[in-house]
């Protein structure tokens, strides 16, 4: 859950392909993560994951969101 005041970043299309092209070569996702300024090792994992899926890396927020639970009842 996001926090009062948290500030997310956006990274562009090219920055994530940069980033995917690094990791393939051979780099580390840490290192890959400190030479491009990402915030966390994890996220070029995600987009490595995505690309290997095939998965469109735009700004997809809502796309793919689901509802965990029993759904409501009116």
């Amino acid at each position: 859950m996001a926090k009062k005041g948290q500030v997310f970043i956006q990274y562009t299309e090219q920055l994530k392909n940069e980033a995917i092209r690094l990791y393939e070569s051979g780099v580390s996702s840490r290192e890959v993560a400190k030479q491009l300024n990402i915030r966390s090792k994890c996220q070029v994992l995600v987009w490595v994951k995505k690309s290997q899926k095939g998965v469109s890396l735009e700004d997809g927020r809502g796309q793919n969101t689901f509802h965990k639970g029993r759904p409501k009842t009116k």
